[in-house]
């Protein structure tokens, strides 16, 4: 009997082991979550500018996951004790026999949870330091994009000229997995009681934990974005190989037969054959591909462009939406933006613009890119590997200096490691978060500073103040702040509406302002309850992808314009206002191109309209504008499809049964750019 009871004692001794195996493990993931967040990159800038932000769900999240991946592991090996012990023995003897099989399952059990998890323990490792030099995860698609050897030279010079702490991650590749096993022997010592009430109380609090840090990371304090980098290696590999699989790629017939659509439908709305695609090497086999025509390149216009050497200033406004904008809705009264209406007034003005994409990730990006936001991948974290060039990026190449400033911090989505590709500089500064600090600092900046530099500027202004629930304005008073969400947003646009206007009449005097383009537009809008929505992801309506876009400066006539366009467009139209054509893959058309003349019946001069294309993605959703039309549509579905005249700017009357022709030719040509967009920004050049 006493041998009976000594074997199952050791029975159960594995399972206290996978347990102080789990914490083990737990304290060195702690350990390498501090190294990153609280780190500078390679380069010597923050990995993220809030760390405080970032560290106590980094904790949770590896907690959960270790938890699940110990309850699986329990779960196999008691299976696999149970297969290993046959049913049916009655003596004493084949119980013990029985019961010393299930030991030697649950030694292996045990050390096959060792070897997953130092594993996976590497592999977090290589994934933070992949975070900290190329700014996204690890996955099998950056593997297959650095596969070759040169790759490990390269990853060898990074590791020497890291400027945060060189050879830092060698000494922590040979010391983690030690370290990992001198705790768990320290933990074994601490647990090592007769009666296993240490264990039990242990167990106690891990369950309270783990439920804690679900209501903690889902409920209490929620951000997609922050998921999205703190994401831990096991759920990366999960979604490469069961998720992101799910969605089929482009087969190469697939692939020439969009190919052929897009090009034809992009040359139609251009509306000219100054650009060409190519199909050259250079194009890596991309639809989107193309060059402009030596009489483009020869043309007088971009020539004087060029000669002007234009400055620009774009200013990104956090949420604005133009169901919220004096000059565009003008039911509104009072008009929440003052400002920004007068500028109306003197400036170009699209009046049917829309965002490619959402959130913030998805407007920035699409804006730089000239592409939608991908319909699927979180994009700045999961694309972040991949080589797309920017309006911005030729801007500087051209020996433009650049400059992306942010009231908000662009390491929260990543935005921060795309604007470094493309930027000569990044600021931020997290006493600066209120629009009015930071546009006091940044008209500083850039009037004193940028404008002296001796070369053409362009200065990026991301604003906050107008962002979700609306009360971020300084000086909002408790009543404003217990306005329902329709309301509040009035108040908080106002308030960047002043801030925007004491930041234009600070530089508005200064001579180098004569020669500079000022473009305002919102990152995106904001559903607060029309069509039925009051979430990001829950459609892509007017509500969050209408937008004011105004154009101010030498050359540009006070003008109303009603073409259909989309933030895909503002990168070929700030190039061209630079006078640069250069090959691309911009989806968009420059919106100021010159539109064809022709002769009436009575010979008199008739300028034609300019033809509009509007694309983007949002959060499950996708919406295309086309011929006075504009449809919406759950992205690779039939399920949810709706259309409007594209003069139905609120949306309330849908189309899509009455016009059912039409809807399905529509829905077919938004499935073939989405199709195009997203193998787009997976394969880059």
């Amino acid at each position: 009997m006493k041998e009976f009871i000594r074997k199952i004692s050791k029975f159960f001794e594995p399972t206290k082991n996978l347990v102080l195996i789990s914490l083990a493990f737990w304290v060195t993931h702690i350990l390498l979550r501090i190294m990153l967040l609280f780190r500078s990159n390679p380069y010597g800038f923050p990995f993220v500018s809030k760390p405080d932000w970032f560290i106590f769900h980094a904790i949770c999240i590896d907690f959960m996951w270790i938890c699940n991946a110990l309850v699986v592991f329990m779960i196999l090996g008691g299976i696999a004790v149970k297969i290993a012990s046959p049913k049916g023995s009655r003596n004493a003897n084949e119980k013990v026999a029985d019961i010393s099989k299930g030991i030697t399952t649950a030694k292996i059990t045990t050390i096959l949870y060792t070897v997953f998890h130092s594993v996976i323990l590497l592999f977090t490792l290589l994934d933070n330091e992949v975070q900290r030099f190329l700014g996204g995860h690890l996955s099998f698609g950056l593997m297959d994009t650095y596969k070759d050897t040169s790759s490990i030279t390269m990853f060898y010079d990074y590791v020497a000229n890291d400027l945060s702490v060189p050879y830092l991650q060698f000494v922590v590749l040979v010391l983690m997995l030690p370290l990992t096993y001198g705790i768990y022997k320290l933990l074994n010592r601490h647990y090592r009681t007769p009666d296993g009430f240490r264990m039990k109380k242990s167990v106690i609090a891990m369950v309270i934990f783990y439920i804690a840090s679900y209501l903690f990371v889902y409920f209490i304090w929620t951000g997609n974005a922050r998921m999205a980098k703190l994401r831990p290696v096991v759920s990366l590999v999960y979604n490469d190989l069961f998720i992101a699989k799910k969605a089929a790629g482009l087969n190469e017939k697939d692939l020439a037969i969009y190919r052929t659509a897009y090009q034809n439908l992009w040359q139609r709305v251009e509306g000219d054959n100054l650009w060409k695609f190519s199909d050259d090497k250079e194009s890596h086999g991309l639809p989107l591909y193309r060059v402009p025509s030596a009489e483009l390149l020869n043309s007088k216009k971009l020539a004087a462009q060029r000669e002007m050497q234009p400055n620009f200033i774009l200013v990104l406004m956090e949420s604005h939406r133009g169901l919220n904008t004096g000059y565009m809705n003008p039911q509104i009264q009072p008009t929440p933006t003052p400002f920004l209406d007068s500028l109306a007034a003197n400036s170009h003005v699209w009046m049917r613009m829309h965002t490619s994409g959402v959130p913030t990730t998805g407007g920035v990006l699409s804006t730089h890119l000239g592409i939608p936001h991908h319909s699927r991948l979180a994009q700045a974290t999961d694309l972040a590997h991949v080589s797309l060039p920017s309006f911005v990026s030729v801007l500087t190449e051209k020996g433009y200096s650049t400059h992306y400033m942010s009231a908000a911090d662009p390491a929260w989505d990543n935005l921060g490691v795309w604007m470094a590709k493309w930027y000569s500089a990044v600021q931020y500064n997290r006493e600066r978060e209120d629009d009015s600090t930071f546009m006091g600092h940044a008209a500083e900046f850039v009037r004193d500073t940028l404008s002296k530099q001796g070369k053409p500027f362009l200065a990026t202004l991301m604003t906050r103040s107008n962002h979700y629930p609306f009360n971020f304005a300084a000086g909002m008073t408790d009543e404003q702040k217990a306005r329902p969400l329709q309301e509040r947003i009035n108040v908080t646009m106002n308030y960047a509406d002043r801030q925007l206007a004491r930041f234009i009449r600070a530089i508005q005097n200064e001579e180098w302002y004569k020669n500079t383009y000022v473009i305002i537009m919102a990152d995106h809008g904001f559903p607060l309850g029309e069509n039925g929505v009051s979430t990001m992801n829950g459609g892509g309506f007017s509500n969050v992808s209408w937008i004011p876009f105004i154009i101010h400066g030498k050359g540009l006539d006070a003008t109303r314009d009603t073409t259909t366009a989309a933030q895909i467009d503002i990168a070929p139209t700030v190039l061209e206002l630079a006078g640069f054509a250069v090959p691309n893959i911009f989806m968009g058309h420059n919106l100021l191109r010159e539109t064809e003349t022709t002769l009436d019946a009575d010979s008199t001069s008739v300028k034609k309209d300019r033809a509009g294309l509007s694309l983007g993605a949002y959060s499950g959703y996708s919406a295309l504008g086309l011929d006075h039309y504009r449809i919406v549509s759950k992205t690779n579905s039939n399920d949810e499809v709706y259309l409007f005249a594209d003069n139905d700017m609120r949306q309330e009357h849908d189309l899509a049964k009455t016009e059912s022709e039409r809807t399905a030719k529509m829905h077919a040509t938004l499935d073939t750019l989405i199709k195009i967009s997203d193998y787009t920004l997976e394969h880059g050049l």
